[in-house]
């Protein structure tokens, strides 16, 4: 029998090499921990720092020194105190209102953008890009319901316009008719004629053979649109200068595929640069696109998220579904539309008549190898075709389901209307139509916004200068209307006596049923009497000559 002392040297042993191990696997998680901090962005060792979150446990980390706990201790936590009017001056860079305090939520390591609230990995940066080619590409459903909600805005009329209200930008004065005021209204219309001019007209310049490369504004926006697609897109800003103005030569498409990485300012939610990696001139290259030299579209865009959320982001898991019922439903029609081929073999067969009945019926099979052969045991023998037996699963009926998901997931109900068993009424495809063109609207207000506060602001700053007013950029008619809805309209307006009421409202009524410009020409005014212009000049019509 063992002594006592030697089980306690035993113990001592045994105790050593656990503890061993347990060193030896802290510092594989240390390791492990380290590298984790350098994929968040915090790089080289430091000294441990214990991290206490008030009950919940004690945690260590590899952090470096000069960081602050991630939990800190609130009683560490100072409130910032309200300003007091006069007491701060708000200027940049300076005073605690020009700080920022808080954080974004967008987790943007090295410039690489994580979306944390996607929970598929296969959905994030470029692997969401590969996998919306495919469903833009190869999905009818998907690509009908990608034009259904471009078409209309692509179709819409595109507008530059002197700027809302004829403020003075920067001052908030109200533009006079008389004086200052007056120059400055005359300036802003020769402002808006020459942006106008080179949107819509001079996006154009000679190629290196002396010939013409034009763009035409229906290209700029297809491209700004490709954010319901990917979620976001871009253009640059290519510039010339013409004579003594600095032009747009043209707004180059800058696809999503060749998006890398996310440069920020130290606020994390500021974008200074948009890095690329993509084919130029024979290779592959990484260049900088500077924030002030682009336009960036984006789609439900939360936080610092400069990627969006794509339209197709909620398509997906339909179109995932749908392509696998397809695949289940090609098979099924290959395999069993020309029945299964059956070779009963007789009594009294041998291994030689089994092999050869079985390579015939497998021979005639449409694809893959199917057939049967059967042992001997009813009395009839040879060869038969066997269809099939019992009930199936339908995959048209899922697939049905899929493709109104997909509809659904952009608002477009009204594609839906006839193809199912609900066809609907008429009424309820209007209803479902006009919510639907609201949308758009909300969305083709989103493209020229961003045009107009980065493009057309630089393209004024440049050859006007930073104080120039800026002409708004306006889109209107995303709805298609018929020439019975724009009499209906002009008739319920003349019978409230608002056609010829002030400019501002002619304006509007011009604008949302997309009307040419007013003329100079003689106005028809109220049942049918022609007012003519000019001092002096006779009424004609109807009530003509009446007090």
């Amino acid at each position: 029998m063992k002594s006592h002392s030697g089980g306690n040297g035993d113990q001592v042993k045994l105790l050593g090499r656990e503890l061993r191990r347990a060193e030896k696997l802290a510092d594989r998680l240390d390791r492990a921990l380290a590298l984790s901090d350098q994929e968040l962005g915090i790089r080289g060792r430091g000294e441990r720092a214990v991290i206490r979150d008030q009950g919940l446990g004690i945690s260590e980390r590899l952090r470096p020194a000069n960081l602050p706990p991630l939990i800190p201790n609130p009683s560490t936590i100072q409130p910032v105190p309200p300003p007091t009017p006069g007491s701060v001056t708000i200027a940049a860079g300076r005073g605690d209102l020009a700080q920022t305090f808080g954080v974004a939520g967008t987790a943007i390591t090295s410039g690489f953008l994580r979306d944390l609230g996607e929970y598929n990995g296969e959905m994030l940066g470029l692997g969401a890009v590969r996998t919306y080619e495919k469903m833009r590409r190869g999905d009818a459903q998907v690509r009908a319901t990608l034009a259904a909600c471009k078409l209309p805005i692509q179709s819409a009329k595109w507008d530059v316009t002197e700027g809302t209200g004829n403020r003075e930008q920067g001052t908030g004065k109200k533009v006079s008719s008389t004086g200052a005021g007056k120059n400055t209204q005359s300036k802003g219309k020769e402002i808006a004629a020459f942006v106008k001019d080179n949107l819509f007209g001079g996006l154009e310049f000679r190629t290196s053979t002396g010939g013409w490369a034009t763009q035409n504004w229906d290209e700029v926006v297809r491209n700004a649109l490709l954010m319901l697609d990917f979620g976001c897109a871009a253009h640059e800003e290519v510039w010339t200068v013409d004579g003594d103005r600095v032009r747009l030569r043209k707004l180059a498409s800058r696809l999503p595929l060749t998006f890398y990485r996310w440069h920020t300012e130290e606020d994390g939610e500021t974008l200074l640069a948009l890095e690329q990696y993509g084919y130029r001139g024979g290779r592959f290259l990484n260049v900088l696109l500077p924030a002030d030299k682009m336009a960036l579209f984006t789609y439900s865009r939360e936080g610092a998220n400069f990627w969006g959320i794509a339209l197709q982001r909620p398509m997906y898991p339909h179109w995932y579904v749908k392509s696998q019922l397809y695949r289940i439903d090609a098979i099924a029609c290959e395999r069993n539309a020309l029945g299964v081929p059956v070779w009963k073999l007789p009594p009294g067969f041998s291994k030689e008549d089994r092999d050869a009945a079985f390579n015939f019926v497998t021979q005639l099979a449409a694809h893959e190898a199917t057939g049967a052969v059967e042992p001997p045991g009813d009395p009839s023998s040879g060869f038969r075709i066997v269809g099939y037996q019992g009930n199936l699963r339908e995959a048209m009926p899922s697939i049905e389901h899929h493709n109104i998901m997909i509809s659904r997931a952009a608002l477009a109900l009204f594609m839906d209307l006839g193809t199912t068993s609900q066809h609907g009424s008429r009424s309820l495809g209007e209803s479902h139509g006009d919510f639907f063109l609201l949308s758009l609207q909300n969305l083709a207000d989103q493209i020229a916004w961003t045009i107009q506060t980065s493009t057309m602001r630089r393209l004024v700053e440049y050859n006007f200068g930073e104080g120039a007013p800026v002409p708004d950029l306006v889109v209107a008619n995303v709805q298609a209307r018929s020439l019975a809805a724009i009499t209906d309209a002009l008739t319920r307006l003349a019978t409230a006596g608002l056609v010829v009421s002030e400019s501002n409202l002619r304006e509007f009524i011009r604008a949302e049923l997309a009307l040419p410009g007013e003329s100079k020409a003689d106005l028809v005014a109220i049942r049918g009497e022609t007012v003519a212009e000019g001092a002096g000049a006779d009424v004609s019509g109807r009530s003509a000559g009446k007090a």
